[in-house]
């Protein structure tokens, strides 16, 4: 309970702030240093919804899955979600799906008191957490530039333009025919025009990230947070 108020704590103070920087948010947290720890919140945003990935996953130093864990996910809107494991005592894989992607920050916690370690033996345990981990948000973005289903010019240089309600670390964007490419999350981006053939469909997708390093696991250990937002238009 308290590493979970912990975490809630850590993203209400971060809400208050006036940096505009998703990155300004991160916390790294604390943790025992014997976990490591994968962490993803991934969220796709479409015209009925943002339907958003969360998985965890679990190693011990030697690689072997950890299994039995408390696994939490915090935001201002979902509060406390907790994590399944997705195949109980053998995969140390943890997921959840969420309807929508909220805005704001999340937050991590991990708990082994203690977890199982089967890829050892039946009977191998490891007790260790991470906690007030903080990941900032960067927000649903709309993709301003290209318009769904309104033909872009073949052969030319796109403009590609987007929003950024809270900055991101980096951008990807990707094509067809071009990417993926990271940029920075300025908002907009020029595509060639060598890489704009002509093209009864394209596909624009840009995705958005940001990551942080969990101070308290092994290291590798993260969290991270991504967005992504599609586009389909003709290229004449």
């Amino acid at each position: 309970m308290l590493s979970r108020w912990f975490a809630m704590a850590a993203i209400v103070l971060v809400a208050c702030g006036g940096n505009n920087t998703a990155a300004s948010h991160n916390n790294g947290g604390t943790g025992s240093l014997n976990l490591s720890v994968k962490a993803d919140v991934d969220a796709v945003v479409g015209s009925t919804g943002s339907p958003t990935d969360l998985v965890v996953k679990l190693l011990d130093g030697a690689g072997n899955k950890v299994t039995g864990a408390t696994v939490t996910i915090v935001n201002l809107t979902w509060g406390s979600v907790t994590l399944t494991e997705t195949t109980p005592g053998a995969s140390g894989d943890y997921r959840k799906t969420q309807a929508s992607f909220p805005a704001g920050d999340f937050g991590l916690t991990v708990v082994c008191n203690p977890c199982s370690v089967p890829q050892i033996s039946p009977t191998a345990t490891i007790t260790g957490n991470v906690q007030g981990v903080v990941v900032g948000g960067p927000g649903v973005h709309t993709i301003i530039y290209p318009q769904a289903g309104v033909a872009v010019a073949m052969n030319q240089s796109v403009a590609v333009s987007w929003t950024t309600p809270m900055q991101a670390v980096s951008a990807s964007v990707t094509t067809n025919d071009f990417g993926p490419v990271l940029a920075a999350d300025t908002g907009s981006y020029g595509i060639p025009g060598a890489s704009n053939p002509p093209a009864t469909s394209q596909s624009l997708n840009l995705a958005r990230y940001n990551e942080v390093a969990i101070a308290g696991g092994l290291f590798g250990s993260r969290l991270r947070v991504t967005v992504e937002a599609n586009v389909s238009y003709p290229v004449q």
